[in-house]
């Protein structure tokens, strides 16, 4: 086995130990109830970390102990318990910012109806017969001033409450790592198989 895929097969027990982390903070921290994917990636992830764990003493004497089938069996695991993490965590995520959503939404129509409610007040309601020149501009200037207030209002709620929690960037982060993987473990595995040299 080359220095490189020996480098690889640490760095796939170190993905194992941050399933099994992540696991941690889903029951301790998130309250998330255990289902069956979650069971799976316990007992595959545990089983993947027992492997390295035998295979530890011999990597540096003796690395020819790790054959392509232990190598795939630990990247292939890896990507299929980072996937089920990775789903689990945006969901989680989606979650908040689905609640986040709902009161940008209210909001909305809260203001929608103060700006609807001062019109109706300040009696800007359509007048039968020719508009006036001068009428008509000073309409198009008041929409104006109340377009700019509106998206100053917009950008004030999207700044404050829907800004990108940790959470979400932290279930991104962890998605596109995840995907970069896969993609990875796929030429690799393959280009593996294809050759003989190990």
């Amino acid at each position: 086995m080359s220095k490189f895929r020996l480098f690889c097969f640490k760095q796939f027990c170190k993905v194992h130990v941050f399933c099994l982390l992540m696991m941690v903070i889903f029951r301790l921290f998130m309250n998330v109830s255990f289902g069956l994917l979650l069971w799976i990636v316990v007992i595959v992830s545990t089983s993947c970390i027992g492997i390295y764990l035998f295979y530890k003493p011999y990597i540096a004497s003796k690395p020819f102990m790790i054959t392509k089938d232990v190598y795939t069996i630990m990247a292939v695991s890896s990507c299929i318990s980072l996937s089920i993490i990775a789903q689990r965590f945006l969901f989680i995520a989606l979650r908040i910012d689905l609640i986040n959503m709902l009161y940008f939404f209210l909001l909305m129509v809260l203001f929608a109806g103060i700006v609807a409610g001062s019109m109706k007040v300040m009696g800007w309601r359509k007048k039968k017969g020719i508009r006036r020149k001068g009428s008509f501009l000073k309409i198009i200037r008041h929409l104006g001033w109340g377009f700019l207030l509106f998206l100053f209002f917009y950008q004030l709620v999207l700044s404050y409450l829907l800004r990108p929690n940790f959470l979400t960037v932290m279930a991104l982060s962890v998605s596109h790592v995840n995907l970069l993987l896969i993609i990875w473990t796929y030429f690799d595995v393959r280009r593996l198989y294809r050759y003989r040299r190990f």
